[in-house]
């Protein structure tokens, strides 16, 4: 092997173990920050544990989803699809198929909701 080959070959070497530090860094980042979010966007509905038990519930019509339990509910959604369409006004609503949940789409930027999306996958039990 010549020299150049040889030192290609020890910096990606040398940057396997940091790379996965650093996307799991950014990960947990971005678990962090959609965590902060969900407190500001979503808990007064869902709760602070995302429960569906937050300090409005008294004042909807509808009990809001458990967020916990997203990924158990049998849908073959994953939790950031199940997230993304109940912001923007596409999920399942039941028979009624009215909206019961405010389209935050126009508010939030995507950055915003995929960083909730990360904190929910994140808690699902």
């Amino acid at each position: 092997m010549n020299k150049k080959v040889m030192s290609i070959a020890a910096m990606v070497a040398g940057f396997g173990p940091s790379a996965y530090s650093l996307a799991d860094s950014q990960h947990d980042e971005a678990i962090e920050r959609g965590q902060a979010h969900y407190l500001l966007f979503c808990a007064n509905c869902h709760g602070v544990d995302a429960d569906g038990n937050g300090p409005l519930v008294e004042l909807l019509k509808v009990t809001p989803t458990n967020l916990t339990t997203l990924r158990s509910s049998g849908s073959e959604a994953t939790v950031a699809e199940r997230v993304l369409q109940a912001v923007d006004g596409r999920h399942a609503v039941g028979e009624s198929a009215e909206r019961k949940m405010p389209v935050f789409s126009d508010n939030l930027e995507i950055s915003t909701v995929i960083e909730i999306a990360a904190y929910l996958d994140s808690i699902q039990k």
